[in-house]
């Protein structure tokens, strides 16, 4: 038997190292050691070895399979948590921040209306251009529309990249995103896994160092891990992430887009200045099935 057991503890391991080496272990293993800080590691000690070896190991597969359990329970809460960060809020919360939101957004639009006018007068020092791109940065991660503005900065992040494809090419991104999904290859869809995942892989960690807040009734120094913790996650990886993701979505639709139109069938835009009105229809047509009278498909032999 002992071949057999060793084949089964190698595949245990290989489906549960996945799920232990996560963050979640980190939560786990902070936890015992607030525990045992606080004065239960002794009596553990000694009631770990008191047990008869069978039930040492069990002991120990029924704490890696804890550690498992609650990885992927973090995982099923990866997008509530990302909508939470987002700013999907009730509104009598979210209101405040928004309006605030709009405000800064007026500020920075009028400071680099100003500077790029300097620029233009040849009166922009190295000062003005060092402001004007920061400025410009700034905007980048703002919605234009101030109906779109989001309560927190990875809301409006992503929410400025997504209004973006539809402001260019009058494609909204959620109701195209299956279709051009579906069309790219596999290397440009591996990219946006990989980008998605680091985003989602942030998020769980915020998760965790917030959840590492419940040790602190046995040692203060988990609420100290929980308050440092989780703004150096949303602010050092978060949002970067966000940006990244952001950034490669956007560069899918400027690049693939009218692959859109190719695999419906329907006529491409002659030109750019034709393309966002082209691409409202489009939308309409997988919103609401309508399409514009008239409109001939055309066939795969004529594609």
């Amino acid at each position: 038997m002992n071949p057999i057991g060793q084949s089964l503890g190698a595949g245990l391991v290989e489906q549960l190292a996945p799920r232990v080496l996560t963050p979640a272990f980190a939560f786990w293993a902070g936890g015992l050691l607030a525990l045992w800080t606080a004065g239960y590691g002794s009596t553990w000690a000694t009631g770990l070895a008191a047990l008869p070896t069978v039930l040492q190991v069990l002991l120990l597969a029924a704490v890696l399979m804890l550690v498992a359990a609650s990885a992927v329970l973090a995982e099923h809460l990866t997008l509530p948590v990302l909508r939470l960060l987002e700013g999907y809020w009730p509104e009598l919360l979210a209101a405040p921040m928004r309006e605030q939101t709009v405000r800064r957004r007026e500020r920075i639009a009028k400071s680099l209306r100003e500077l790029t006018a300097k620029a233009f007068h040849g009166e922009a020092g190295p000062e003005d251009e060092r402001l004007r791109t920061i400025a410009e940065h700034q905007l980048f991660d703002l919605p234009a529309e101030a109906g779109s503005t989001m309560p927190t900065r990875l809301g409006n992040i992503l929410r400025a990249a997504e209004d973006r494809p539809r402001a260019r090419y009058g494609l909204d991104p959620v109701l195209c995103w299956p279709h051009l999904w579906l069309s790219l290859d596999k290397e440009t869809q591996a990219e946006l896994t990989l980008a998605r995942k680091g985003l989602d892989d942030a998020a769980r960690l915020w998760l965790w160092c917030l959840l590492f807040a419940v040790w602190t009734p046995w040692n203060r120094w988990a609420l100290l891990v929980a308050l440092i913790g989780c703004p150096a996650v949303y602010y050092g990886a978060m949002l970067p992430k966000a940006r990244a993701y952001g950034l490669l979505m956007q560069s899918v639709f400027d690049l693939h887009r009218r692959r859109v139109y190719r695999g419906l069938g329907w006529p491409a835009p002659a030109d750019a200045a034709g393309e966002p009105a082209a691409g409202q229809e489009v939308t309409t047509y997988l919103w609401r099935g309508i399409a514009p009278p008239g409109m001939r498909f055309a066939t795969e032999d004529e594609d």
